[in-house]
């Protein structure tokens, strides 16, 4: 009787377990976005300099490669995150090895050299909707920035 009962509870919670993993997944998700809006909102501060500078000078795209540079810093923390995350459950147990794994995932290249372990698996697909969502935001910031530069370019055709 107590066998039937413990072979009940581990069907069980084999059956629940999914739900935790998806939420340290969603709560990870999540800080990496809230990581993602800070670097987007100083990256967007900054923006508001570069946009008073020449349009064709020499510091003007100095300016333009450090806010490149400061997206890319936003993302390469974000990836960051995921593998201290990985590291801390347990499923991948070397920084160098769970950062290459989630900049994989984060990133949809999915070189599919490695897999997680069945129990933590879902974060996979966690951590490519984390990197979409962060790329397309990442993308909006850009095309801002660019378009700036487009009116800045035109407003100086205009004053010439």
């Amino acid at each position: 009787m107590a066998e039937w009962r413990g072979r009940r509870v581990a069907i069980a919670m084999e059956r629940w377990l999914p739900l935790w993993e998806i939420a340290f997944g969603a709560g990870t998700l999540i800080a990496s976005l809230i990581i993602h809006g800070f670097g987007m909102l100083f990256v967007q501060r900054r923006n508001r300099d570069y946009q008073k500078l020449a349009p064709f000078g020499l510091r003007r795209e100095a300016a333009f490669s450090m806010l490149i540079l400061m997206l890319m810093f936003a993302h390469l923390v974000e990836v960051l995150v995921w593998a201290v995350a990985l590291m801390f459950i347990g499923a991948i147990p070397i920084l160098r090895d769970a950062y290459y794994y989630a900049a994989v995932t984060y990133t949809t290249l999915g070189y599919a050299e490695g897999t997680l372990a069945p129990q933590w698996r879902i974060l996979a697909p966690m951590m490519a909707m984390s990197g979409v969502f962060a790329f397309g935001w990442t993308t909006s910031v850009l095309f801002a920035i660019v378009g700036g530069q487009g009116a800045a370019i035109e407003a100086d055709g205009e004053n010439a």
